[in-house]
């Protein structure tokens, strides 16, 4: 494999995500790609140890709009924001958007994985959090200013379990999450 050189990188766009451009050499040939530059996010599979109870997610994403029907199961997800740990973030938006406080004993990570590495430099932290009723401070459903309005989804092992086996997780960091607990539970 010849050497890989970045001879130049430049930003084409500049908003809400990054988009760079960069030319590259690997040899003898030279070539440009682009990429997505993108923060580091933390997704988290929640499960209620006192209802037994898996908690998803369902929200309008527009990037997927014309290939689904209706908002898809998601595990629970955000950015993490300057200065803060991807667990922090994992703890921040379990509350944002599900309305549970979880303790940081009860928050593991699963994995970390790049979303897509072709075309983004977004990597995911996967956690697993277990919550108990007690720990419920508010309904969750994401921030408003953020215009998330997240659907929160409780249902049972068995029911998680057949949307898994059945292809009905049609998110990879979901499924990525979901494999990780099928093998445990």
């Amino acid at each position: 494999m010849a050497e890989i050189k970045i001879n130049n990188q430049k930003v084409v766009f500049d908003d809400i995500l990054k988009i760079e451009k960069a030319n590259i050499s690997a040899g003898e040939k030279h070539y440009s790609r682009l990429r997505i530059n993108r923060q580091e996010a933390a997704t988290v599979l929640v499960f209620n140890t006192d209802t037994k109870k898996v908690i998803l997610t369902k929200q309008y994403r527009y990037a997927i709009h014309d290939k689904v029907s209706e908002p898809i199961y998601e595990t629970l997800a955000g950015k993490v924001d300057a200065g803060e740990s991807p667990m922090e973030a994992a703890i921040r938006e379990t509350e944002e958007e599900i309305g549970y406080k979880v303790p940081k004993e009860n928050m593991k990570l699963l994995a970390s994985c790049f979303a897509s590495p072709g075309y983004t430099s977004e990597k995911f932290y996967v956690f697993y959090a277990t919550v108990s009723t007690k720990d419920k401070v508010n309904d969750g459903g994401g921030l408003k200013e953020e215009n998330e309005n997240i659907q929160v989804i409780e249902m049972e092992v068995a029911e998680f379990k057949e949307l898994v086996l059945n292809g009905k997780i049609e998110d990879a960091k979901t499924y990525v999450a979901a494999v990780f607990f099928l093998q445990s539970n």
